[in-house]
């Protein structure tokens, strides 16, 4: 009974350092996911085009994973008043982005 004990302590304890490590960003990936929030909120699709070639991230994977400021890309040039980001987003990350403006 000891040993099974045992082994669920550890077994659980495994599960909650690889959840803990799964988290981590370097500063680098970082700093080019922050630019990235910032070419969206300058609404100009030159600087947000370069902001994510520079950083070596698929542009799909950045439209459907990044979060800035609690909001999608979309949204969030949306919020920010950048309509020429938020249209270039949307075409990326396959969302409507007409219907996403009149939720909000």
């Amino acid at each position: 009974m000891k040993k099974i004990i045992i082994g669920s302590i550890l077994t659980a304890g495994l599960f909650l350092a690889g959840s803990a490590q799964a988290k981590y960003i370097d500063k680098h990936t970082e700093a080019n996911l922050v630019k990235i929030c910032e070419a969206i909120q300058s609404d100009s699709k030159i600087k947000l085009h370069i902001a994510i070639r520079d950083s070596g991230i698929n542009p799909k994977a950045v439209s459907k994973g990044l979060v800035c400021n609690g909001y999608d890309p979309v949204t969030f040039a949306i919020v920010s008043k950048a309509e020429n980001t938020a249209k270039f987003m949307a075409r990326m990350s396959n969302v409507n982005y007409e219907e996403l403006l009149a939720k909000l």
